[in-house]
C-alpha cells in the first residue's frame, strides 16, 4: 500500500470517526495523522511537518472571530436580531422573508453561519410557534439565510474560503466577491421554493395570538453603536478596497479593546478555539495527503470516472452527501477544494471558479438537517408545544434532499449556465 493511499484512508478514518463521535475534535486526530504519516512513511522532520500549518488561514480565522465575539458579547447581534424579528411583526406573510433577510445581514456582516443561526433562531421560532406559523418553513429561512451569508470576505467559512482558495495558488481578491454573490444566489432561489412550498404567502390568513412577542425594543448605546460601525468598516474594508483581512479585523479588534467596548480576556476566552484547530488540523493532514500523492490518486480516479460536462453538479452532489455527516466548512471544504487544482490538470481544463462554488454551495445546502449545527441549534429552540420528533424528520429529508437539489443547481447554472 502507497503512501498515497494510505494518506487518504488517514482522512477517511477520520471523516467516519467525526461522524460517529461528536465529542472528539478530529483536527486533533488529523494533526496526529499528519506528523505519523510525515515522520515516519515520508521521512520528514517534525519542523518539516510544521511548515505545512495554515499561518495565514489561523491569524485570519483569530482576527475575525475577535470582531465577531466583541458584537456578540457586548449585545450588539443580539439587539440587531430582536430589531429585524420586531419589524416583521403584524407581516405575517413577509415574516419568514424578514427572518432570512435578518439571519443574512448578520452572517454576512461577520457573526457567521452557525452564531446568525444561534442568535436568530430563538426570536424567530419563538414568534413563530405563537404566530401559528410554520416552523419548518422558518427553521429553513433562518438556515439558509445565515448560509446565503456565510461566505461573505468578513464571516469564518468565507475567510475559510479565502484560505484554501491562497492554498491551492488562486488570488482571493479576484473571486471572493463572486463566489459570495453566486453562492448567496443558488442559496436563495431554495429559501424562495420553500417559501412557495410551505404557502409562506398565506401566513396572513393566521391569526395572532394575544400573547406575541412585545413591541418594545430598548435602541443599541454608544459602544454597540461603535462595535456596528467598525463591523461595517471592516465589510467595506475588505469588500471594496481588498485589504487583508487579518490586517483589518486586528486593527478595528484593537481599537475597540481599547475603547473599552468589550472585555479583552473574555472575549479571548469565547473565541471557538476548538473549530479553529479542527480547520487547520484538517489543513495540515490535507497538505501532507499533498505532499504523498494523494491528492493526484483522487483527482485520477474522478476525472477518469466523471465528464467535465457534468462536473459541477457531481461536485456539488459529493459535497453534500459528506458534509451530512461531517463539518462543511472544516473537513468537506478543505478536502475536495484542494483537490481542484489536480482534478482541472487531469481534465485539460475547466473553470476553477464554478467548481469551487459548486463545492462552496454543495456543503452547505444540507446544513439545515439536524445533523448540522444550524439545524440543530434551531431543534433546541423549539417550544414545548411544538413535536421535535416529527420535526427532526422533516428537518433530515429536507437536509438530504438538499444534496440532489444543490447538484441539480449546479450542474443547470454552472455546467450549462453560468450567471
Amino acid at each position: 500500500m502507497t503512501v498515497a493511499v494510505i494518506s487518504i484512508l488517514a482522512l477517511a478514518v477520520i471523516v467516519i470517526l467525526g461522524s460517529i463521535r461528536n465529542d472528539l475534535n478530529i483536527g486533533i486526530f488529523a494533526l496526529a495523522f499528519a506528523y505519523l504519516i510525515g515522520f515516519f512513511l515520508k521521512g520528514m522532520s517534525s519542523s518539516e511537518v510544521s511548515v505545512l500549518f495554515p499561518s495565514d488561514l489561523f491569524l485570519m480565522l483569530v482576527g475575525i472571530t475577535l470582531m465577531s465575539y466583541i458584537s456578540l458579547l457586548n449585545g450588539t447581534l443580539e439587539k440587531i436580531a430582536g430589531l429585524v424579528i420586531l419589524i416583521s411583526k403584524g407581516k405575517p406573510q413577509l415574516m419568514p422573508l424578514i427572518i432570512f433577510g435578518s439571519a443574512f445581514f448578520l452572517s454576512a456582516l461577520g457573526a457567521g453561519n452557525i452564531a446568525a443561526t444561534a442568535l436568530v433562531a430563538p426570536f424567530a421560532i419563538t414568534l413563530a410557534s405563537k404566530e401559528r406559523l410554520n416552523i419548518m418553513l422558518i427553521i429553513i429561512m433562518i438556515c439558509t439565510g445565515a448560509n446565503a451569508g456565510t461566505f461573505s470576505p468578513v464571516a469564518t467559512t468565507g475567510i475559510i474560503n479565502i484560505g484554501l482558495m491562497s492554498k491551492i495558488g488562486i488570488d482571493p481578491d479576484l473571486m471572493t466577491t463572486k463566489i459570495f454573490l453566486y453562492a448567496a444566489f443558488i442559496q436563495s432561489l431554495t429559501a424562495a421554493a420553500a417559501y412557495f412550498i410551505f404557502k409562506g404567502y398565506s401566513s396572513g390568513k393566521n391569526k395572532k395570538s394575544p400573547d406575541s412577542i412585545g413591541d418594545k425594543y430598548d435602541l443599541l448605546n454608544s459602544k454597540q453603536w461603535i462595535t456596528l460601525f467598525a463591523a461595517v468598516m471592516l465589510f467595506a474594508a475588505v469588500l471594496f478596497f481588498h485589504i487583508p483581512v487579518g490586517l483589518a479585523s486586528f486593527t478595528l479588534a484593537s481599537i475597540l479593546f481599547l475603547l473599552k467596548i468589550a472585555p479583552t480576556e473574555k472575549v479571548i476566552r469565547e473565541i471557538p478555539w476548538g473549530v479553529i484547530l479542527l480547520v487547520t488540523g484538517i489543513t495540515v493532514l490535507i497538505g501532507m495527503i499533498e505532499r504523498s500523492g494523494g491528492m493526484d490518486l483522487a483527482a485520477t480516479f474522478i476525472a477518469s470516472n466523471s465528464s467535465l460536462t457534468y462536473i459541477n453538479g457531481l461536485l456539488a452532489f459529493v459535497s453534500g452527501i459528506f458534509s451530512v455527516f461531517s463539518s462543511s466548512s472544516g473537513v468537506v471544504m478543505p478536502a475536495i477544494i484542494s483537490l481542484l487544482p489536480d482534478l482541472i490538470s487531469k481534465f485539460g481544463g475547466g473553470d476553477i471558479s464554478k467548481m469551487i462554488i459548486a463545492v462552496d454551495v454543495g456543503s452547505h445546502m444540507v446544513d439545515v438537517s439536524p445533523l448540522s449545527i444550524l439545524g440543530a441549534i434551531c431543534l433546541s429552540v423549539l417550544p414545548a408545544g411544538e413535536s421535535k420528533s416529527v420535526i427532526f424528520r422533516k428537518l433530515l429529508l429536507w437536509g438530504l434532499s438538499m444534496s440532489f437539489v444543490g447538484a441539480l443547481l449546479s450542474l443547470i447554472l454552472l455546467d450549462r449556465f453560468f450567471l
